[in-house]
């Protein structure tokens, strides 16, 4: 269980877009970043709201690390399948230097930091190269750490797995929307949706990611 200090201490979430420079409409997928950070900062407890920082990064500062990650699978789910997206997820205190400008600091953002070129460092390495997400806190028991790792690993193996469809199937449900109205969209029956959802783990997604948002 975590400490009562770091059961305090707020969770900076920092993502960038994966290889966006090479994206042939770059104004679009910034318009379509903005349109997803806007869904999560009404959709998820925040203390600070996520905001493009650059282009292609964007930071914001949760109550929790459940918040946090539940931010990171809505925003994955809302560029999908326009971009594909990595994230740092670090525990630690953190300051405003610079309230207008949005400047900040500290132990949690460095962590972050840390947290994100961890993430691309795994993703480059062939035995976690479906690995987006990588989580970073200093003051937590090493094992705990390693254990919210693992649960982060194992779903963005089961996420990145998916087809287009079943992602698409997984983002709606994500969404509360229902199994008939996705059929529809996606353009296949309710039955064939609902054998997705057993076949292709979605429904094991789903309860991982419910899991993983619980967390403090």
């Amino acid at each position: 269980m975590p400490d009562l200090k770091s059961r305090s201490s707020p969770v900076v979430l920092i993502g960038d877009i994966v290889d966006s420079r090479t994206h042939r409409d770059r104004q679009a997928l910034h318009d379509l970043l903005e349109e997803a950070l806007e869904q999560v900062n009404s959709a998820v407890p925040v203390d600070d709201p996520a905001v493009i920082t650059l282009g292609d990064e964007f930071q914001g500062v949760y109550p929790t690390l459940g918040a946090a990650a539940q931010a990171s699978f809505l925003i994955r789910a809302g560029l999908h399948p326009r971009a594909d997206v990595r994230f740092g997820l670090g525990r630690g205190e953190v300051a405003t230097l610079d309230p207008e400008r949005g400047i900040h600091d500290g132990p949690g953002y460095w962590a972050a930091r840390d947290a994100i070129v961890l993430a691309e460092d795994r993703a480059d390495r062939a035995q976690t190269r479906t690995s987006r997400t990588a989580y970073v806190a200093p003051d937590e028991p090493p094992g705990q750490v390693a254990a919210v790792q693992a649960a982060l690993d194992c779903l963005d193996f089961m996420v990145g797995s998916l087809s287009t469809t079943s992602r698409e199937i997984l983002g709606g449900l994500m969404h509360g929307q229902a199994q008939h109205d996705l059929a529809d969209r996606v353009g296949i029956s309710p039955s064939a949706v609902s054998q997705r959802v057993r076949r292709d783990g979605i429904g094991v997604a789903l309860e991982a990611m419910t899991a993983l948002g619980g967390l403090p």
